[in-house]
């Protein structure tokens, strides 16, 4: 069945595309987070230290005003030896069918915390929690539907291969089914839902892993934003890693407020927790499980650029692991 789905909306797709008339212009897009950070933890190994955490580069190309592709490179912290490592982040034809509809095939974008990390605004310095914690992926390869059902309610659908941008597809072959609601019942308001779930191998036998992302925002015209999320991930020690009777929950709230265009306070607060195994005597994620702590200011000189000093703080439920403490100066610029 979910064969068939996938082939109905890729032919869907294409015969679209065909019927467009060309009205060719592209665009090159690139973006760079930057950062110099003090390690003030108890036995710190590296006192300090430059990064850069993220480079994107990629094109735009709209061949129509309804259809367009984009190919975006991302390049970050390598795995080994390595301190960076190029992947292919989007590599997409989106086709606008409608003013209501719009189809995506390729290596997209995905929604699970794509609100959130909006609302929060400063992915340049810290990731939003489904991204943090490794609940979900941001992009990942396959077919999705975007509905705008109305000007308050938007709905997407998806099936993606499940295992991320930088590993397109396991040995199994399992696909992440996702569904995504968006409500915005004012200029203020915003609520979201969204649940997905794949299966996949826990040692010989076969598990479900599953998500639930549930966020409410709210913000004062341009002055104040505050947002609030509930995540859940069940039977995974990823979301891409599952195991079976293994979850793990947890809670995240920040908050902005504007004293003019340039300048900006904000705060956040995120706590993680794991479920008890029987037989055990601490949660099976113990030694990671907690709470993060982030405050600081930014200023913007333009609309392109991006700098902050904040002050981060994690406090371990496990008493033996040392409470991280970080002072950081990031920067982000954009074209």
């Amino acid at each position: 069945m979910k064969l068939k789905i996938t082939f109905l909306l890729i032919l869907t797709t294409l015969t679209v595309f065909s019927q467009e008339e060309n009205k060719p212009k592209g665009v090159v897009i690139g973006k760079v987070f930057f950062n110099y950070h003090i390690d003030t933890t108890k036995d710190a190994v590296q006192s300090s230290a430059f990064e850069l955490t993220r480079t994107y580069l990629g094109y735009k190309y709209n061949f129509s005003d309804k259809l367009s592709a984009t190919l975006l490179f991302d390049s970050g912290k390598g795995s080994g030896n390595s301190d960076f490592s190029l992947f292919v982040k989007n590599a997409k034809l989106d086709y606008k069918a409608d003013s209501w509809l719009t189809l995506s095939v390729g290596l997209f974008g995905l929604k699970q915390f794509k609100d959130q990390e909006k609302f929060w605004g400063y992915r340049y310095l810290y990731k939003s929690f489904n991204d943090k914690y490794k609940f979900g992926s941001s992009a990942d390869a396959g077919v999705m539907t975007a509905m705008k059902i109305s000007d308050k309610l938007k709905i997407d659908v998806l099936i993606v291969n499940g295992e991320g941008y930088k590993k397109l597809q396991d040995a199994s072959g399992y696909t992440r089914l996702g569904t995504n609601l968006v409500y915005t019942p004012s200029k203020s308001w915003i609520f979201k839902a969204y649940y997905d779930t794949m299966k996949g191998k826990d040692a010989d036998n076969i598990t479900t892993v599953s998500n639930i992302a549930l966020f409410a925002g709210y913000k004062l015209s341009d002055k104040f934003r505050i947002g609030a999320e509930y995540n859940i991930i069940q039977n995974g020690i990823t979301y891409k890693n599952v195991a079976k009777g293994k979850n793990q929950k947890g809670l995240s709230f920040y908050s902005t407020y504007n004293i003019n265009k340039k300048w900006n306070v904000f705060g956040r607060y995120d706590q993680i927790s794991s479920n008890r195994l029987s037989n055990q005597i601490n949660n099976w994620n113990y030694t990671k499980d907690g709470n993060t702590i982030i405050a600081g200011f930014e200023f913007k000189p333009t609309d392109k650029i991006n700098t902050s000093i904040n002050y981060r703080l994690t406090n371990f439920e496990d008493a033996t692991n040392n409470n991280t403490s970080l002072i950081y100066f990031n920067l982000k610029f954009a074209f």
